[in-house]
């Protein structure tokens, strides 16, 4: 099969991506030319480090993202065990804290912020 112009089977299909993304509209969030994730000020969104209490191996801190994008939650647990607030910290050090109500019946029945 002869070359029919393409030195790089990534080009086209890039150029093709590039331009169903921008007729779209779409906010690529990736860029597909470097390889570079860009910050739009949404959060990561899976966990990248969980931290335990030594005693119970419970999860206390869970840290999302890194360097400038990095953000956590705070789990703070009641005398039983059980997670009463998530405490969450922003990239930009702000924090708001979530209280999770149960019912008689243990089940929760509404999230307050604090």
């Amino acid at each position: 099969m002869s070359n029919k112009g393409f030195k790089n089977v990534r080009e086209p299909i890039v150029y093709v991506l590039n331009q169903e993304l921008r007729k779209r509209d779409l906010k690529n969030r990736v860029s597909i030319d470097t390889g570079e994730e860009s910050y739009d000020g949404e959060l990561v969104e899976y966990p990248i480090k969980l931290t335990r209490d030594s005693a119970t191996k419970k999860v206390v801190k869970c840290i999302y993202g890194t360097g400038a994008e990095q953000w956590s939650e705070e789990l703070i647990r009641n005398t039983e065990g059980k997670v009463y607030q998530i405490k969450t910290t922003y990239p930009d050090s702000s924090t708001k804290t979530v209280q999770i109500n149960k019912g008689s019946d243990n089940l929760v029945d509404n999230v307050d912020y604090v």
